[in-house]
Order: C-alpha cells, then structure tokens, then sequence
C-alpha cells in the first residue's frame, strides 16, 4: 500500500466513495477490513465505524494506528456469534475482495448477515474483482448475476454499480462496486 500511495494514487477512493452516499456521523462496519486503512479515513471524516476481520495480526495493526476505534476478531461467516457485532449500521461495507475470498458455499449466508445489520435505508456496498486480473485467484468464483441475487435473497435492493472506487460506469470489465440499499 505504501508503494502504490508513493505513485500518487488516492488511497482512501473507498472511503471517499462511500463518504459520497452515506450521510455524515453513520455507523458504518467494515467487514473484512483487515489493518483498517478503510475504517480509519471514515473514522477521520467524522463516521462511527467498527472494523471486523478474522486475521488478528492485520487487526493488530489497524490497532496500533487507530486505538479509540472497535476492532473486533471474527470470522464473517459467524457474524450471528458477536453481539457487539448487532448494529444497527447505516453502511455495511466490504472493499478488498472480501466476497470472492470467503470460503466457497459461505457468500449467500454471510450476505445475508451482513445485510441484517442494516438500518432501514442502509447501504451495502461491496467492491471484488471478476477476473484473475482484479483477485488473487485464478478465477473469479462467481459474477455480479450471482452476487446480485444474494443480495435480493438477502432483502438489499440493487441501487447502482460501478467500474471503480472512482464512480466510473459498470462496463462489465473486470472489477465491480456495487450498491445495495435495504428499503426504507
């Protein structure tokens, strides 16, 4: 991260996305925010947020940075067995690949849990890569189509999807951000 900041480019296109479409002061869990570069910049733009990922050691660092922010030790897909995990959250967000690297079967449920913290109104905002290019994987283990429907099974609606952290259109090229909204 420190090498792609040293080029120049915007290291906080999430939070600044997310800023954009989240009223200011929300409570916001970033699920799978490993050291929490995500959660911090919301945290300094004046966002409540709670960062939750499985790997300590990444979560040790997000400590180190940020220690008055909650940081919580879990696996996604047993999000039902943390009651400071409850919300409700005005944004739920997962940047990184997080999707595309839970283990393969866990993605409708984990959604879902994702999505029952929601305040009415709130948004779901995920971005993952859709090719070998955008993952650490060979391939991608599923497209927006399958995503999609999670996410309606899961009671989010689909609001918009982009190209990039930057808003570019949804092209169907290789990475997507997608919105998702709990109705109101």
């Amino acid at each position: 991260m420190a090498k792609l900041a040293a080029t120049g480019i915007d290291m906080h296109g999430e939070a600044t996305f997310c800023a954009a479409r989240t009223p200011p002061g929300s409570r916001v869990l970033d699920a799978g925010c490993g050291t929490g570069r995500v959660a911090i910049r919301l945290a300094e733009l004046g966002y409540d947020c709670l960062g939750v990922d499985s790997d300590d050691s990444m979560l040790e660092q997000a400590r180190a940075v940020a220690p008055t922010l909650h940081w919580v030790t879990a696996d996604l897909t047993a999000l039902d067995d943390h009651r400071d995990l409850d919300g409700p959250f005005g944004l739920v967000l997962t940047a990184g690949n997080v999707i595309p690297l839970l283990a393969p079967g866990t993605e409708a449920d984990v959604i879902g849990a994702l999505a029952r913290r929601l305040v009415p109104g709130g948004l779901l905002i995920s971005g993952f890569g859709l090719d070998a290019a955008h993952l650490p994987l060979a391939q991608a283990p599923f497209g927006v189509a399958e995503y999609d429907a999670w996410c309606v099974a899961a009671g989010v609606e689909p609001v918009a999807r982009y190209a990039t952290w930057g808003g570019d259109p949804f092209d169907d090229g290789g990475y997507a951000v997608s919105v998702h909204a709990l109705p109101a």
